[in-house]
């Protein structure tokens, strides 16, 4: 996409909102979204199925694996996956599993090693994943090491973040992500690295945390110190892209970064569209990300149970300075993050009670939360609407309609 057309785009679309006074003519009424998708045991399995075992999910960055040898584990849906460097410098993926009886090769997070050796009985694999000792090797009758290799995931890699992909039938990755890798445009993300990740797991389906950071409806009551000076909310608009992601702008506030102070983001030049508006993403099946002078944030929300999950926040960015400017910008990157998400978090599990006690039996979502629907679509597409029980489904009101 050519930076001056999407800029005039971006441009166009957020000074239509700011002086528009009835509900968008082009967009349809959006029918309410059943609560139960956000807590029945029934559709967890469903998403759990179609969804997250047949998509592209992220697990993790290359500058977390420079060397060969690297690795980290991806440790999401019931999954235990080693993300390694091997010897050729490619980037693969392995189920974290013995093919002798079954024991995790990898137990710490990440590291680096010379080869995966079983801590049961130390059968031992190389980077590539072949089988290359057995201790008493005479004591196997059947023993064929060529077949016993440790079990691939398909692995491929993005601007430099590593997607996982457990459907060998499954698009290739730069398909998946072509209507996003577009509209990033020249923005310099591949150079990035990663430079802190947040955890927090919350007592909520995995789907109202997305809900949360794809509208900024809540802005001017939930961040009201917070991000609200930085950005109007009024101006918010969305686009609608293929595969279920979307992007979604907003104008700043006199160029405003909520991140760090003008010196600080002025670091980092890029196109001046992004000086001037937010420009963020959500990401089909769960996760989100921003672009920003001052450095990005990359989200993903993963589900443990139909009440409770976890949020994974990277902060992605440039060197900034010397390795003490470099300390002291990204934790004060972090602070203001945490800062924002604690402001975020603590609503979550009322929104739980409500919907699991049956007091909120349908979700009402406005023209600023339209990339909310625009993916519950996508999930059913992707499940197979004759999978889903009908109490469950949502009207297809808005269908192909990629923008």
């Amino acid at each position: 996409m050519h930076m001056q057309s999407f800029e005039s785009r971006v441009a166009k679309a957020v000074e239509a909102e700011l002086v528009r006074t009835e509900y968008p003519a082009d967009l349809p009424p959006l029918p309410p979204v059943p609560a139960g998708r956000y807590y029945d045991p029934e559709f967890y399995a469903l998403e759990m199925e179609h969804l997250f075992r047949k998509n592209w999910v992220h697990a993790g960055h290359v500058s977390e694996i420079v060397e060969i040898g690297s690795f980290k584990l991806f440790e999401q849906l019931g999954l235990s996956i080693i993300v390694c460097r091997t010897s050729d410098n490619e980037i693969r993926a392995f189920r974290n599993v013995c093919r002798h009886r079954g024991a995790a090769l990898v137990t710490q997070p990440s590291g680096k090693t010379k080869r995966f050796v079983c801590p049961y009985h130390a059968w031992g694999y190389d980077l590539s994943g072949d089988l290359r000792s057995v201790p008493e090797a005479q004591n196997f009758a059947c023993l064929d090491k060529s077949k016993l290799s440790m079990m691939s995931v398909r692995c491929e890699t993005w601007r430099g973040f590593i997607f996982i992909n457990e459907d060998d039938e499954a698009q290739p990755l730069t398909d998946f992500m072509a209507p996003l890798d577009a509209n990033v445009g020249p923005f310099p993300i591949d150079t990035m690295s990663v430079k802190v990740v947040i955890k927090m797991e919350i007592d909520c389906n995995w789907k109202s945390a997305l809900d949360n950071f794809i509208e900024i409806y809540h802005v001017h009551t939930v961040h009201t110190r917070t991000i609200a000076p930085f950005i109007d909310p009024k101006s918010f608009s969305v686009f609608r892209l293929p595969n279920g992601h979307a992007r979604m702008n907003s104008k700043k506030r006199n160029a405003a970064t909520i991140f760090a102070d003008g010196e600080q983001s002025g670091r980092l030049k890029v196109d001046p569209v992004f000086d001037s508006y937010t420009v963020a993403f959500p990401r089909f099946p769960n996760g989100f990300f921003s672009l920003d002078p001052a450095g990005c944030t990359w989200m993903n929300f993963w589900p443990i149970a139909p009440g409770k999950m976890m949020v994974e926040h990277y902060s992605i960015g440039p060197d900034m300075g010397s390795p003490t400017e470099d300390k002291a910008y990204w934790s004060a990157f972090e602070q203001m993050n945490r800062k924002i998400l604690a402001e975020d978090i603590e609503l979550f599990p009322g929104m739980r009670r409500a919907m699991e006690s049956g007091e909120l039996t349908e979700i009402l979502l406005g023209s600023q939360e339209q990339a909310i629907y625009w993916y519950n679509e996508e999930i059913d597409r992707r499940i197979g609407i004759d999978k889903i029980p009908e109490k469950f489904r949502i009207q297809r009101v808005l269908g192909a309609s990629a923008q």
